[in-house]
């Protein structure tokens, strides 16, 4: 999902609004790439999105919420509600606690090496396999790879 046209636009119309030209962003990157990116001929970096949306003095969320809502042709206020809901259920599943555990202070914790694994898919194949399924129903019962019950199955 390239949003290179809706970045384009976005900061065009924020930079206008804010009575700012290329001069202003100098900080970000060089006048040549500030153009080429309003004209959807470049992609951009989270990193350089950020700072970015700094030069502007507009929040990268509120910047990314708007060209979200220009590729989805819909109002910015309903791209918020979506997230918002989204982030709701988020925090309902524990996903704070979970992401606050990824980070010691502002320093992310090293995961232990090798694919992670999902403990519900874990355990809904063990329920299965308990219930006398083979890993082939299991696979196609669940939606998962036959490697990946394969897996769960014999952990």
């Amino acid at each position: 999902m390239s949003l290179k046209k809706e970045i384009a636009g976005v900061v065009r119309a924020v930079r206008t609004a804010r009575g700012l030209d290329y001069g202003d962003l100098a900080k970000v990157s060089v006048k040549a790439n500030i153009a080429k990116l309003e004209q959807g001929g470049s992609n951009i970096t989270l990193n350089k999105l950020s700072e970015l949306s700094e030069a502007l003095d507009f929040d990268a969320v509120a910047l990314l919420a708007l060209c979200i809502a220009v590729q989805k042709d819909e109002p910015f206020e309903v791209t918020i509600k979506r997230a918002t809901a989204q982030l709701d259920e988020f925090r309902n599943e524990g996903g704070e606690e979970l992401l606050q555990s990824q980070f010691a202070g502002k320093t992310l914790v090293k995961r232990s090496r090798g694919k992670p694994g999902n403990a519900r898919a874990a355990d809904a194949v063990k329920e299965l396999k308990a219930s006398g399924l083979s890993q082939a129903e299991a696979a196609v019962r669940l939606g998962l790879a036959k490697s990946t019950v394969h897996r769960y199955w014999h952990s």
